[in-house]
């Protein structure tokens, strides 16, 4: 596959088949006038990058339409408006033909967008229901010029200008041998996009970025695409590095990291990761050169998430870190890069210090303040780095997937009563297993616990230490949580932290 970028200009003197496997042109007012509106809207200094027009070269500038058919008949109806607008004395009318659509088994259409004009596209509207779709596309571009907000010269003007300026395709041309069947039926079943990840993919395997006798590189890149891809499809990995984030190809997780130093592209356009680093191909001197050094980055980048994810007391932390937020994730590289791994630890332990009070103030929180979630979630995975258990690792896609969140301990019986919502009286529970005993006192809270942790479901190590009353030092009564209960808690929470933070002689 070879990948591309054109202009609408660029598009001058081609013809374009649509084959019979597709359905004809179906794009309604909506879909016509949200396009118009957005080239209206467009800074023409900007470019605009429309989806992939894919494409099959049947014969010198003739092409089968794989995909992006809708948008491209769009583009051509408007510039049939143009013809018709400007037309005769005052403009040639020819000046706004780029390009031909022909359609395999609607001949008929052909002829509708040809004819196209203010005298034909009411005419064509009760031919079939192919006409009935250009023509009211046709009528949609005459209706939006006419709000009152629209001055329709300078905005015909300005489009056009965005247009043949500003909009480029992503030129997206299968091999010959490819079956345009199989493409067409993967690209729009189910309605499924052509991702970044794909558009990369063709790129980074594109033949021409292989010079000769290096073609079994192709094969081996292909063979470690697949092997990322398997890893990312591990959910203990994923959601160790995510927050349960859905992406169209997990593996545009790293390319977003790659590209936009962010693991989330926020553009509104959705292949403007791809575009990015299209751009860089594009200029690019030697462009063999390009390709294996961006895919080689791509490859280092997974295996140092890999590495953090294989060092248990790293990963303790770095999931930590990312769990509050992902964007964290560049702070983690800072820590990290280029430091040795016991200086590494030490900024992760820094970093993870600065999301929580100072400990002397933990009995100070209480429900609702914003630290108490990251203060518990914390205490589980220190107590766990203190203990130095090497075969434990914290399952955060459990912690993410089953929702655990604060919870009371021990509910308050009376009614009537303010609940207790103190430091000491909080835990992790999840939410399913908290709405299975909702306000149930703490016996019966301890008892679910207990069945559950025995059952090998997760449990944090901290929780099940609550309910198994661990942290009180007069532990005799099993039906209650006591205040002193409470303050024992909240002592072995500081200790636990203190020690982990090298603050024992302040805290302990």
């Amino acid at each position: 596959m070879g990948i591309a970028e054109k202009r609408i200009e660029e598009l001058k003197g081609m013809k374009f088949n649509v084959p019979s496997y597709q359905r004809g042109y179906r794009w309604t007012m909506h879909e016509v006038t949200t396009l118009l509106e957005d080239l209206y809207n467009h800074d023409s200094k900007l470019k605009y990058c429309l989806q992939p027009l894919i494409v099959k070269k049947v014969s010198e500038n003739t092409y089968d339409i794989v995909d992006g058919q809708q948008r491209l008949t769009t583009i051509f109806i408007f510039l049939k408006f143009m013809s018709a607008e400007f037309g005769g004395s005052r403009r040639r009318s020819n000046q706004y033909e780029f390009f031909e659509l022909a359609y395999e088994t609607r001949k008929k259409s052909s002829s509708y967008l040809k004819e196209l004009s203010f005298d034909t596209y009411k005419l064509i509207a009760e031919y079939d229901i192919d006409a009935s779709h250009i023509s009211n596309a046709f009528s949609a571009i005459d209706d939006w010029l006419d709000k009152d907000d629209i001055n329709s010269d300078n905005a015909l003007h300005d489009i056009y200008k965005v247009l043949t300026e500003s909009v480029f395709f992503i030129w997206y041309e299968i091999d010959e041998t490819e079956d345009p069947i199989n493409i067409f039926t993967k690209v729009n079943l189910g309605k499924i996009p052509l991702t970044n990840a794909e558009l990369i993919k063709a790129l980074i395997l594109d033949k021409n970025n292989y010079v000769d006798g290096y073609e079994s590189e192709r094969i081996h890149r292909s063979i470690a695409w697949n092997r990322i891809e398997h890893r990312l499809q591990q959910d203990t990995f994923w959601n160790f590095l995510t927050n349960n984030a859905i992406y169209d190809t997990r593996i545009d997780f790293l390319f977003n990291l790659q590209a936009n130093n962010a693991p989330v592209n926020s553009s509104i356009d959705k292949y403007s990761t791809f575009y990015t680093i299209y751009e860089g191909y594009k200029i690019a001197k030697n462009k063999v050169e390009f390709i294996n050094q961006f895919w080689n980055s791509i490859q280092l980048l997974f295996e140092e998430l890999n590495n953090w994810y294989m060092d248990l007391d790293r990963y303790h932390l770095i999931g930590y870190l990312l769990s509050l937020n992902s964007l964290n994730i560049n702070k983690v590289f800072a820590a990290t890069r280029e430091n040795k791994k016991s200086e590494a630890f030490t900024k992760l332990k820094e970093l993870a210090c600065e999301t929580i009070p100072e400990i002397e103030d933990i009995e100070n929180l209480s429900y609702g303040s914003k630290s108490v979630r990251s203060l518990l979630l914390l205490f589980n995975l220190v107590t766990l780095i203190n203990k130095g258990e090497k075969q434990y690792r914290f399952p955060f896609d459990l912690y993410k997937k089953e929702k655990w969140d604060i919870e009371h301990i021990h509910a308050t019986a009376d009614e009537s009563a303010e609940p207790d919502d103190s430091i000491g009286n909080l835990t992790l529970l999840d939410q399913n297993t908290n709405r299975s005993y909702q306000d149930a006192p703490f016996y019966e809270k301890r008892k679910t616990i207990i069945e559950v942790d025995a059952e090998g479901k997760f449990v944090p190590v901290c929780t099940r230490n609550v309910f198994l009353k661990v942290y009180s030092c007069n532990p005799e009564n099993f039906n209650s949580w006591t205040e002193d209960d409470k303050s024992d808690y909240i002592s072995s929470m500081k200790k636990e932290l203190a020690k982990f933070f090298n603050l024992e002689e302040e805290y302990v």
